[in-house]
């Protein structure tokens, strides 16, 4: 009997992320599940939050669950830049905001 193939899932997480250190990369991770053997799930045994025993958690297959852990976080690397994007969008539209305010007579008097 072959031994079950082991799958990943990417994650990326802002937590670590801060303003004071803007080239810190995003953190990132995986989880990994054995795939079942009709290839339908991934399943993963773990031990019961109450310690009573051991349980078999399973997830239906997607896109997200690649053979390798590289593969599976350039699955997940579309909504990385995504929000990156978005993030440059917000940061753009702050610029604009505080341009505005300074652009108007009554800012520009008030600061001479």
């Amino acid at each position: 009997m072959s031994e079950p193939q082991t799958m990943y899932r990417g994650f990326f997480s802002f937590n670590a992320l801060c303003m004071w250190s803007p080239d810190s990369p995003v953190p990132t991770f995986c989880s990994s599940m054995e795939l079942s053997p009709c290839g339908q799930y991934v399943q993963v045994r773990r031990r019961r939050l109450d310690d009573s025993g051991w349980e078999f958690f399973r997830e239906d297959m997607s896109r997200y669950w690649q053979p390798t852990k590289a593969q599976a976080m350039a699955v997940v690397a579309p909504r990385l830049r995504q929000i990156g994007e978005r993030l440059i969008r917000q940061a753009d539209e702050i610029e604009a905001e505080a341009r505005q305010e300074t652009s108007t007579p009554a800012v520009a008097s008030e600061s001479l």
